[in-house]
């Protein structure tokens, strides 16, 4: 019997992935830039909803809900019409607003202050990290670096998953994430720097070669680090999941927890190698 659970989550796993890679892949090569970012702005908003619901396990009001993502989806949308300034002045103005709302309201109420700081981690943590896709999407090549970086992080998650299943006998980090081990974190590194320097030198012939297996390590270090620090959250919330949107999978904030830190890093990498090149 626990063998056919095992497997039945196994392929729910497997049914989901492709549910969300097929259309996601189809956007990036083939899609106008305004459909990347209704995806990049749909995934903020479940994910800053998925968000708050770990920060404030006694639940939040609607109104207060609805101001979080309102504020939250600012950010993607400033970085599509602005750039990096434009999100940069949206982010400004989401805290701006978040201070104001206490202020002309609850000006003597700690409660507005913690609630406010949860809702800046929530701005900075989702939709903040997230609208770096959208800066690298605006850059030359910036399909493919997108693409870079999916493949990278999923084959770094997909290596760690079946080679922990495989070989792992030595916990990573038990006290966040119990089931990780060292020796599926070593095969997850050794797939995203195996996949992702292939795929570089195949399409993304204007970096330097050497530089790929270094950038392909630090984006499988980083998504790892990612996924432990979600992990971090969910095990203080006291949940297994971000939600149960996902079978198999959990929560859309399971899935881009791995994402989040790998856009402003491969965004950093490009522009300083613009600069450098030139």
């Amino acid at each position: 019997m626990t063998h056919w659970r095992q497997c039945n989550s196994h392929l729910q796993r497997v049914v989901t992935g492709l549910f969300l890679a097929v259309p996601l892949l189809a956007v990036l090569a083939f899609g106008p830039s305004w459909s990347v970012v209704l995806l990049v702005a749909a995934a903020a908003g479940v994910g800053l909803w998925e968000f708050q619901g770990l920060l404030f396990p006694e639940g939040l009001s609607a109104p207060w809900m609805a101001l979080c993502i309102a504020l939250g989806l600012t950010l993607p949308a400033a970085a599509a019409l602005g750039g990096h300034i434009g999100l940069h002045m949206a982010l400004t103005g989401s805290l701006f607003m978040g201070f104001l709302v206490p202020l002309a309201l609850f000006p003597g109420e700690q409660a507005a202050l913690l609630r406010l700081s949860r809702f800046s981690l929530c701005w900075l943590y989702v939709p903040y990290l997230l609208s770096y896709a959208l800066l690298i999407e605006s850059l030359e090549a910036g399909r493919l670096w997108l693409f870079f970086i999916l493949l990278v992080v999923t084959s770094c998650d997909a290596g760690a998953y079946y080679s922990g299943r495989r070989w792992g006998k030595h916990r990573l980090y038990e006290r966040v994430s119990p089931k990780k081990t060292v020796e599926g974190s070593i095969g997850g590194l050794a797939a995203g720097v195996a996949l992702g320097t292939a795929f570089g030198i195949l399409f993304l012939s204007h970096v330097p070669v050497w530089l790929l297996p270094i950038l392909s390590a630090s984006l499988a270090v980083v998504s790892q680090v990612g996924d432990l620090m979600e992990s971090m959250v969910k095990r203080m919330s006291g949940k297994k999941d971000s939600s149960s949107l996902l079978p198999g999978h959990g929560g859309i904030l399971d899935r881009l927890d791995s994402l989040l830190f790998s856009f402003p890093a491969t965004w950093l990498f490009v522009k300083g190698l613009e600069s450098w090149l030139i």
